[in-house]
């Protein structure tokens, strides 16, 4: 609170991550997190009290991690490209059974995926990868048993795909951002795929010329690049 840091506890009878943690991502509500990367492990954890309330283990190291709108999934990426889903233990009150194992949403083609978010609605997500792609695909109403479809593909990268992040609007628009190696923070119909606007930030990020994060302000609708 107030910008001080706070002591994180793990109670979910799981490994404590020991690598790189390589995403996290926040519910929309903010009441869960979730923590993933290279030690193949996925915590969910709770914002009141900072305690971690399950720990999922992947067979491969993870790239990205999601949290469905309504918090009761969470979404992760391998090395391999796949998305993999499982439920948040007792809708994010308390621990789940051991058998809570991930299911396997859909593949991305072997490639990297670098980002990966939902929706401002939460029928959609989205996701980038190393090979200059952001693949659009709806959220089943029944994750497990449903199957996603891919709604577009968001082409025009020339370089890897490093960060994406949705933006919405008071008057219910949404729309999505990226941004990349090609020095570029690109603006899309993330429901058709058509690309809206370019800006070049090669000369404007500080750290080089790599667009490496993406985070839009839902509050005053402006674009923090880095």
């Amino acid at each position: 609170r107030g910008g001080c840091a706070v002591s994180l506890s793990d109670d979910s009878g799981g490994c404590s991550h020991s690598d790189a943690i390589r995403a996290i991502s926040f519910s929309a509500d903010g009441a869960l997190f979730a923590s993933a990367g290279d030690d193949k492990l996925v915590k969910i954890w709770k914002t009141d009290s900072w305690r971690c309330i399950q720990t999922i283990t992947s067979e491969k190291r993870v790239s990205a991690v999601a949290i469905s709108k309504d918090g009761l999934y969470v979404t992760f990426a391998d090395k391999f490209g796949v998305i993999w889903l499982v439920t948040v233990g007792e809708h994010g009150g308390g621990q789940v059974s051991s058998d809570n194992k991930p299911v396997s949403l859909y593949g991305h083609y072997c490639s990297i995926i670098t980002s990966m978010k939902f929706s401002p609605d939460g029928r959609f997500i989205a996701t980038a990868d190393r090979d200059f792609k952001i693949r659009v695909t709806s959220f089943p109403k029944n994750p497990i048993k449903g199957a996603p479809e891919i709604q577009s593909f968001c082409l025009g990268h020339t370089e890897f795909v490093s960060s994406i992040a949705f933006t919405s609007h008071s008057g219910g628009s949404s729309f999505l951002l990226s941004g990349g190696g090609d020095s570029s923070v690109r603006l899309w119909d993330y429901i058709t795929g058509c690309l809206l606007d370019t800006y070049e930030v090669k000369d404007k990020v500080k750290a080089g010329k790599y667009c490496l994060k993406l985070y839009a302000s839902s509050q005053n609708f402006k674009l923090y690049c880095s």
